[in-house]
């Protein structure tokens, strides 16, 4: 009798064992079920880094804060013909260069002096990517250049005249660095800047003032972004 009791306990023993190792267990999968929601409220959401599309453009780069304004030129599409005198080319030289020695401008020699600038500036900010790779600002600002000399096509066109090809080749300054570099660019938008200034000067078609007004603009703001550029690298 004595054994058959103590097999009884041993049994009821057991099974409690049993029980609670299952509350244990079951416990613990609820308490680990819960930490591994993920609150919607707390979680941080990524951080992204936008980086131009076709660059190797760090974090850490120099990113323009005042990107070209965007500007309506307003060129006329069926101008009043130009004078002889107007049409008249007599270059002192080549660029804003050329045009500030200029005593004589006639509006051909003006257009002339801005296709050249803007092709000799396009084609100093490519060389620069050429040889340092595809830095800002000068990679934004070789897409301007572009933009402004599709505003003196329209001119051209809209005179009937044809457009001057590009040979700013041989003017070109390549730099040795990048600091350089972004001192010839302060030195060229200044410049061009200049140039703008003294045909707005001149009693010009309000067509071809907006134009140039526009053109001005854009260097303005280029010329902020290589100073800044400038005082980053000094």
């Amino acid at each position: 009798m004595k054994m058959k009791e103590n097999t009884v306990n041993s049994k009821k023993h057991n099974i409690l064992l049993i029980m609670m190792a299952m509350v244990t267990v079951f416990t613990l999968s609820f308490a680990t079920g819960c930490t591994s929601v993920e609150d919607p409220e707390t979680e941080e959401p990524p951080v992204s880094i936008p980086v131009e599309e076709g660059t190797d453009t760090a974090p850490d780069a120099f990113v323009p804060e005042n990107p070209e304004p965007t500007v309506d030129h307003n060129v006329d599409s069926d101008p009043e013909p130009l004078k002889e005198e107007e049409l008249a080319l007599s270059p002192e030289g080549y660029g804003a260069i050329g045009a500030l020695l200029d005593q004589d401008l006639s509006l051909a020699d003006m257009l002339m002096y801005a296709v050249e600038d803007e092709y000799l500036a396009h084609g100093e900010y490519l060389e620069i990517i050429d040889l340092f790779g595809a830095e800002r600002p000068y990679t934004n600002i070789a897409r301007s250049e572009e933009m402004h000399l599709s505003f003196l096509k329209e001119v051209y066109a809209s005179y009937d005249m044809p457009f001057p090809e590009d040979q700013s080749e041989a003017h070109l300054i390549v730099p040795e660095n990048l600091l350089e570099a972004a001192r010839t660019g302060v030195q060229a938008e200044i410049d061009n800047i200049a140039m703008y200034e003294k045909f707005m000067s001149y009693d010009l078609p309000e067509n071809i003032y907006n134009v140039f007004d526009a053109l001005k603009k854009g260097s303005d703001s280029h010329l902020l972004a290589f100073q800044k550029q400038v005082d980053r690298l000094e």
